[in-house]
């Protein structure tokens, strides 16, 4: 039985080393000093100090509603996933016992991974949306978390096919690493707002 390592920011699935720490983050800031500066909103300007309920309700409503769309497609898909792989192959009428955890099928590990590795990005992936979305600027906030959810939704899609496969041949790195990209820069953007505002 083959199982493929969980998702790691360390591990592009090529055996080769990932670049440097540092690295990653001056692309992430460059990214935010850029978002900032060319979507955001001029700290100085006295038209941001007075922006109404109304007008902050509709700037977020596209992201929250992306947000709720995605919560529920995790529930439905990757949630919905673990329970229907452990029932195919009789997990949840057994008792558990520390042994079945190292023992289950891959197609059980692999759902049971995609659903941890969503849930593991998702407070980020919130801070990083709304964030962005209510400093920076909402609509591309938004279009940026639909791109997110939809590579989240393609990585999700990859790595449940990936069974028998190395990590190497799953292909999860050509969604994973672009969505890393996008939420970090999210919340970079938000960073830089934020302290241009102060």
């Amino acid at each position: 039985m083959t199982t493929p390592a969980p998702e790691s920011k360390s591990s592009n699935g090529s055996g080769g080393a990932p670049p440097p720490t540092i690295a990653i983050l001056i692309v992430y800031s460059i990214l935010g000093v850029i978002l900032s500066y060319k979507f955001g909103r001029d700290p100085s300007s006295t038209n941001e100090t007075s922006r109404n309920a109304d007008d902050v309700a509709k700037e977020l409503a596209p992201t929250i509603s992306i947000l709720c769309l995605f919560l529920v497609s995790y529930s439905l898909v990757d949630v919905m996933t673990v329970g229907s792989t452990k029932h195919k192959y009789g997990i949840g009428g057994k008792p558990y016992s520390p042994s079945m955890a190292s023992n289950v099928p891959e197609e059980v590990y692999i759902a049971q991974r995609v659903q941890m590795n969503q849930v593991e990005q998702l407070p980020a992936f919130i801070v990083a949306s709304l964030g962005f979305s209510f400093f920076v600027n909402g609509r591309v906030g938004s279009i940026l978390a639909l791109v997110w959810v939809v590579l989240r939704r393609l990585y999700a899609r990859a790595y449940r096919l990936s069974i028998g496969k190395p990590l190497s041949q799953s292909g999860i790195t050509l969604y994973t690493i672009p969505a890393y990209f996008v939420m970090n820069a999210l919340l970079m953007g938000t960073a830089v707002q934020c302290i241009r505002s102060l």
